[in-house]
């Protein structure tokens, strides 16, 4: 009987922990979103104050301990190196990254597309506009999290109830 009662416990807190990864997902989405928009504030920055190369602003992007969530950065290239194109380079690091959301992974595709390609004031525009599009998620995701995230804490938690009674 005592096994059994351990064993329902046991079922129980493993759905408690696995209803709260699932939230824990949602938040994550969100501070991600936070990091990019803060990625694209740097970049108009480089380029609006300093006249920043993209070699420069992927440097200036990966010594940023406030960007620690965006991994990918640690794999753009710091200089240029003949017959390696940037823009293919700059997609793959964004591929390697696997925790991004298909909304976020275009943002930075969109990021990479934009940044060397024109004057200056175009590049500032366009990444003007695309921070306004992560801000649009991130408030998206910050709704979600509060919604579903109880919901699937709670979910995971009555799933865990209900297998630990049938447990027993």
């Amino acid at each position: 009987m005592i096994l059994k009662i351990l064993s329902a416990l046991s079922v129980t807190i493993i759905g408690g922990v696995i209803g709260a990864a699932q939230a824990d997902k949602l938040s994550e989405s969100r501070k991600n979103c936070t990091e990019i928009g803060e990625m694209i504030h740097h970049t108009v920055f480089s380029i609006e104050y300093r006249g920043d190369d993209v070699y420069a602003i992927c440097r200036r992007l990966k010594n940023d301990s406030d960007l620690r969530r965006l991994t990918f950065l640690q794999n753009l290239p710091e200089e240029y190196v003949c017959g390696q194109d940037f823009r293919e380079m700059w997609d793959r690091a964004v591929i390697l990254q696997k925790n991004l959301g298909e909304e976020e992974r275009e943002i930075l595709f969109r990021c990479g597309g934009i940044i060397g390609k024109s004057d200056a004031g175009g590049q500032i525009a366009m990444l003007g506009e695309l921070q306004e599009k992560i801000r649009k998620i991130e408030e998206q995701r910050i709704d979600m999290a509060a919604k579903k995230g109880r919901l699937y804490r709670s979910a995971g938690l009555l799933f865990g109830i209900m297998a630990g009674i049938i447990v027993i």
